[in-house]
C-alpha cells in the first residue's frame, strides 16, 4: 500500500517532498532589549558600527506584524549607529545543495524611508522601505545556489545614515527541499487512488476467505 501510494504522488507531484534542514534560526526574542548592541545572538555587528535590539518597554511597538517579540533597529544608537549585522560564523554552501533564506525586514516607522543590503555568498539585494511598508522587504524562502564549496556570512548592511534604520526579524537559512503542499485536485486525487487501493486490498482478503 506504501508504494502504491508513493507511485500515485509520483504520477501527481512526485513523492512528498524531504523536510529542510535548519541552518540558522534567530528571531531576537531571547536577547534582553539594549541600545549600541554589538552582540545580536546569531549575529555581531562589524566595522564598529552598533545596532539596537528593541522590544518591550524598549521601544517594542516598533516591531509590528509580521514581526513580534523583539526586532533589530539596524542603525544603533550613539557612535556609528549605521549597522553592518553579520552572522558570527560562516556557512557552508556545497554546489548541488539548495539552501532558503527567509527574514522579515520592514520600515523604520517612524517616518524616515531606510535601505539596506542583504548578502549572502552569490545574493545580494538592497531594500529600500518607505516607513511604514511591512511586505517589500519579506522574504521567504529565496533560493541561494553556488557552484564552487564556498564559506558564506548571512549580512545585513544599513545604507541609512543616522540613528533610525530598517527593522529586522525572523531571520532564517535551511538547506533541502523546501515542502510543497499539493493543489486541491491533487489531493483529491491522490485520495481516489489511495482509497481504490484499499478497496482492492479489502476484496482480495474478502475473497481469500
Amino acid at each position: 500500500m506504501q508504494k502504491f501510494l508513493c507511485f500515485a504522488a509520483t504520477v501527481a507531484l512526485a513523492c512528498l517532498p524531504s523536510t529542510a534542514a535548519t541552518l540558522l534560526n534567530e528571531n531576537f526574542d531571547e536577547l534582553t532589549p539594549t541600545l549600541s548592541a554589538t552582540s545580536v545572538g546569531a549575529f555581531s555587528t562589524i566595522n564598529g558600527t552598533n545596532v539596537d535590539i528593541v522590544g518591550g518597554a524598549l521601544f517594542g511597538s516598533l516591531c509590528v506584524s509580521p514581526e513580534s517579540g523583539n526586532c533589530v533597529d539596524m542603525d544603533g544608537t550613539g557612535g556609528n549607529p549605521q549597522g553592518v549585522l553579520q552572522t558570527n560564523t560562516p556557512i557552508t554552501l556545497t554546489p548541488g545543495v539548495d539552501y532558503f533564506l527567509s527574514f522579515d525586514l520592514i520600515g523604520s516607522q517612524r517616518g524616515l524611508t531606510t535601505s539596506t543590503t542583504v548578502t549572502f555568498g552569490p545574493y545580494s539585494q538592497t531594500f529600500s522601505l518607505a516607513s511604514g511598508d511591512d511586505t517589500s522587504g519579506i522574504v521567504a524562502n529565496q533560493l541561494v545556489t553556488v557552484s564552487s564549496l564556498t564559506m558564506a556570512n548571512l549580512t545585513f548592511t544599513s545604507n541609512t545614515p543616522g540613528d533610525i534604520g530598517a527593522l529586522l526579524d525572523n531571520v532564517l537559512v535551511t538547506s533541502g527541499s523546501v515542502s510543497t503542499v499539493p493543489e486541491p485536485g491533487t489531493w483529491r486525487a491522490l485520495s481516489l487512488l489511495a482509497g481504490a487501493g484499499l478497496l482492492r486490498r479489502w476484496l482480495r482478503a474478502a475473497g481469500s476467505r
